[in-house]
Protein backbone atom coordinates (compact mmCIF):
# COMPACT_ATOMS: atom_id res chain seq x y z
CA UNK A 1 0.00 0.00 0.00
CA UNK A 2 2.49 2.49 0.76
CA UNK A 3 4.37 1.34 -2.31
CA UNK A 4 1.35 2.28 -4.38
CA UNK A 5 0.74 5.66 -2.73
CA UNK A 6 4.04 6.01 -3.01
CA UNK A 7 4.27 5.44 -7.39
CA UNK A 8 0.99 7.82 -7.27
CA UNK A 9 2.22 10.43 -6.04
CA UNK A 10 5.79 10.31 -8.08
CA UNK A 11 3.59 10.43 -11.16
CA UNK A 12 1.69 13.37 -9.88
CA UNK A 13 4.52 15.34 -9.28
CA UNK A 14 6.18 14.24 -12.61
CA UNK A 15 3.15 15.88 -14.31
CA UNK A 16 2.91 19.20 -12.29
CA UNK A 17 6.50 19.32 -13.41
CA UNK A 18 6.08 19.26 -16.62
CA UNK A 19 3.23 21.41 -17.35
CA UNK A 20 4.99 23.96 -15.52
CA UNK A 21 8.58 23.83 -17.65
CA UNK A 22 8.04 21.95 -20.19
CA UNK A 23 7.22 22.90 -23.68
CA UNK A 24 5.42 20.83 -26.51
CA UNK A 25 7.40 19.65 -29.25
CA UNK A 26 4.35 20.27 -31.96
CA UNK A 27 4.44 24.26 -31.53
CA UNK A 28 7.81 24.85 -32.14
CA UNK A 29 8.79 26.17 -35.77
CA UNK A 30 10.09 23.88 -38.05
CA UNK A 31 13.36 24.81 -39.72
CA UNK A 32 11.26 25.58 -43.29
CA UNK A 33 9.14 28.09 -41.03
CA UNK A 34 12.06 29.39 -39.58
CA UNK A 35 13.39 30.20 -42.80
CA UNK A 36 10.41 31.45 -44.27
CA UNK A 37 9.93 34.25 -40.91
CA UNK A 38 13.55 34.89 -41.72
CA UNK A 39 12.99 35.72 -45.17
CA UNK A 40 9.80 38.13 -44.12
CA UNK A 41 11.50 39.93 -42.42
CA UNK A 42 14.36 40.24 -44.61
CA UNK A 43 11.54 41.59 -47.36
CA UNK A 44 10.24 44.14 -45.16
CA UNK A 45 13.47 45.44 -43.65
CA UNK A 46 14.40 46.14 -47.94
CA UNK A 47 10.97 47.68 -48.55
CA UNK A 48 11.65 49.94 -45.64
CA UNK A 49 15.01 50.91 -47.75
CA UNK A 50 13.88 51.11 -51.09
CA UNK A 51 11.07 53.35 -50.40
CA UNK A 52 13.53 55.99 -48.53
CA UNK A 53 12.39 59.24 -49.89
CA UNK A 54 13.87 60.46 -53.19
CA UNK A 55 16.47 62.66 -53.47
CA UNK A 56 16.05 66.00 -55.82
CA UNK A 57 17.91 65.48 -58.99
CA UNK A 58 20.20 68.40 -60.75
CA UNK A 59 19.51 70.08 -63.54
CA UNK A 60 21.29 69.31 -66.85
CA UNK A 61 24.42 71.30 -67.00
CA UNK A 62 23.27 75.14 -68.22
CA UNK A 63 26.97 75.60 -70.14
CA UNK A 64 25.91 72.33 -72.38
CA UNK A 65 22.52 73.02 -72.85
CA UNK A 66 23.43 76.89 -73.37
CA UNK A 67 26.26 75.68 -75.99
CA UNK A 68 23.66 73.65 -77.56
CA UNK A 69 25.06 70.30 -77.14
CA UNK A 70 21.26 68.80 -76.78
CA UNK A 71 18.40 69.08 -79.15
CA UNK A 72 15.00 68.40 -77.09
CA UNK A 73 12.72 65.15 -78.24
CA UNK A 74 9.25 64.79 -78.10
CA UNK A 75 8.39 61.13 -77.80
CA UNK A 76 5.62 58.79 -76.92
CA UNK A 77 2.83 61.05 -78.30
CA UNK A 78 4.62 64.33 -77.13
CA UNK A 79 4.00 62.40 -73.43
CA UNK A 80 8.10 62.47 -72.80
CA UNK A 81 10.74 65.20 -73.36
CA UNK A 82 13.79 64.74 -72.98
CA UNK A 83 17.44 65.99 -73.98
CA UNK A 84 19.55 63.87 -76.98
CA UNK A 85 22.97 65.11 -78.39
CA UNK A 86 23.02 66.52 -81.53
CA UNK A 87 24.52 64.40 -84.05
CA UNK A 88 22.83 61.24 -82.47
CA UNK A 89 20.77 59.19 -84.96
CA UNK A 90 17.60 57.95 -84.95
CA UNK A 91 18.02 53.96 -85.24
CA UNK A 92 14.65 52.66 -83.75
CA UNK A 93 13.14 49.49 -85.13
CA UNK A 94 9.99 48.69 -83.14
CA UNK A 95 7.40 50.36 -81.97
CA UNK A 96 7.63 51.48 -77.94
CA UNK A 97 10.86 51.56 -78.54
CA UNK A 98 13.24 54.50 -79.22
CA UNK A 99 17.12 54.09 -79.84
CA UNK A 100 19.91 57.06 -80.84
CA UNK A 101 23.40 56.46 -81.39
CA UNK A 102 26.38 58.39 -82.39
CA UNK A 103 28.48 58.48 -85.45
CA UNK A 104 30.42 55.52 -84.34
CA UNK A 105 28.05 53.38 -82.71
CA UNK A 106 29.48 53.09 -80.00
CA UNK A 107 27.70 55.69 -77.73
CA UNK A 108 23.73 54.19 -77.29
CA UNK A 109 20.49 55.79 -76.15
CA UNK A 110 17.83 53.15 -75.74
CA UNK A 111 14.47 54.67 -74.57
CA UNK A 112 11.52 52.03 -74.25
CA UNK A 113 7.84 52.73 -72.65
CA UNK A 114 5.69 49.47 -72.57
CA UNK A 115 2.01 50.20 -72.18
CA UNK A 116 0.83 46.86 -71.77
CA UNK A 117 2.82 47.18 -68.09
CA UNK A 118 0.96 49.37 -66.10
CA UNK A 119 2.53 50.66 -62.82
CA UNK A 120 2.96 53.39 -59.97
CA UNK A 121 6.03 55.26 -58.69
CA UNK A 122 5.52 53.13 -55.75
CA UNK A 123 6.20 50.24 -57.53
CA UNK A 124 9.22 51.15 -59.30
CA UNK A 125 11.12 52.73 -56.30
CA UNK A 126 10.63 49.56 -54.94
CA UNK A 127 12.44 47.82 -57.65
CA UNK A 128 15.71 49.61 -56.93
CA UNK A 129 17.76 47.02 -55.82
CA UNK A 130 15.84 44.30 -59.19
CA UNK A 131 17.45 46.54 -61.60
CA UNK A 132 20.60 46.39 -59.44
CA UNK A 133 20.53 42.55 -60.47
CA UNK A 134 19.80 42.81 -63.61
CA UNK A 135 22.50 44.98 -63.98
CA UNK A 136 25.38 42.72 -62.97
CA UNK A 137 23.52 39.88 -65.01
CA UNK A 138 23.93 41.93 -68.13
CA UNK A 139 27.03 43.02 -67.88
CA UNK A 140 30.38 40.63 -67.03
CA UNK A 141 32.19 41.60 -63.36
CA UNK A 142 29.67 44.69 -63.59
CA UNK A 143 30.45 47.37 -60.59
CA UNK A 144 27.57 48.92 -59.20
CA UNK A 145 28.26 52.94 -58.75
CA UNK A 146 25.46 54.19 -57.88
CA UNK A 147 21.79 53.36 -56.90
CA UNK A 148 19.27 56.01 -56.42
CA UNK A 149 15.67 57.12 -56.24
CA UNK A 150 15.74 60.67 -57.74
CA UNK A 151 12.97 63.06 -58.16
CA UNK A 152 13.50 64.84 -61.92
CA UNK A 153 10.98 67.78 -62.26
CA UNK A 154 8.41 66.46 -60.25
CA UNK A 155 8.63 62.77 -61.19
CA UNK A 156 10.25 59.93 -59.35
CA UNK A 157 12.97 57.72 -61.01
CA UNK A 158 15.18 55.18 -59.93
CA UNK A 159 18.67 55.21 -61.34
CA UNK A 160 21.41 52.64 -61.45
CA UNK A 161 24.84 53.37 -62.70
CA UNK A 162 27.55 50.55 -63.33
CA UNK A 163 30.72 49.57 -65.71
CA UNK A 164 32.03 46.26 -66.61
CA UNK A 165 35.37 45.70 -68.19
CA UNK A 166 33.91 46.88 -71.59
CA UNK A 167 30.60 48.64 -70.70
CA UNK A 168 29.86 51.49 -68.94
CA UNK A 169 25.92 52.12 -68.38
CA UNK A 170 23.34 53.96 -66.78
CA UNK A 171 19.86 52.55 -66.53
CA UNK A 172 16.42 54.85 -64.91
CA UNK A 173 13.01 53.12 -64.56
CA UNK A 174 10.29 55.10 -64.56
CA UNK A 175 6.42 55.77 -64.69
CA UNK A 176 4.78 57.27 -68.09
CA UNK A 177 1.25 57.81 -68.22
CA UNK A 178 0.87 54.83 -65.37
CA UNK A 179 2.50 52.72 -67.51
CA UNK A 180 6.60 51.00 -67.55
CA UNK A 181 9.62 53.57 -68.77
CA UNK A 182 13.13 52.50 -69.32
CA UNK A 183 15.91 54.85 -70.28
CA UNK A 184 19.69 53.10 -70.41
CA UNK A 185 22.83 54.73 -71.88
CA UNK A 186 25.44 53.20 -72.76
CA UNK A 187 29.02 53.57 -73.97
CA UNK A 188 32.51 51.42 -74.10
CA UNK A 189 34.16 51.75 -70.15
CA UNK A 190 36.94 53.58 -72.01
CA UNK A 191 34.48 56.53 -73.23
CA UNK A 192 33.04 56.34 -69.87
CA UNK A 193 34.82 60.26 -68.84
CA UNK A 194 33.41 61.42 -71.61
CA UNK A 195 30.01 60.21 -71.67
CA UNK A 196 28.77 59.94 -68.01
CA UNK A 197 28.05 63.49 -67.51
CA UNK A 198 26.01 63.36 -70.69
CA UNK A 199 23.87 60.07 -69.51
CA UNK A 200 23.00 62.41 -66.12
CA UNK A 201 21.80 65.15 -68.35
CA UNK A 202 19.59 63.10 -70.06
CA UNK A 203 17.75 61.60 -67.29
CA UNK A 204 17.78 64.66 -65.63
CA UNK A 205 16.36 66.61 -68.32
CA UNK A 206 13.06 63.87 -68.54
CA UNK A 207 9.76 65.75 -68.41
CA UNK A 208 6.44 63.63 -68.36
CA UNK A 209 3.26 64.95 -69.23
Amino acid sequence: MKKWMTFSLLVVLTATMAGCFGTEPDTMPSKESSKMIDGQQTQTQSSTTQSSPASQSPKPDPAAVADGKYETKLLFSEQLEILIPKGFKDKSSKTGEVIYKDKSEEVTIRIHHDPEQSTTDQDVARSLQKLAAIMKQNYTDAKLLREEVIKVNGRQLIVVEADSKDKYAMTSWGVLNGEFLEIEITCPVKKKAEWQSVANDLVNSIKMK
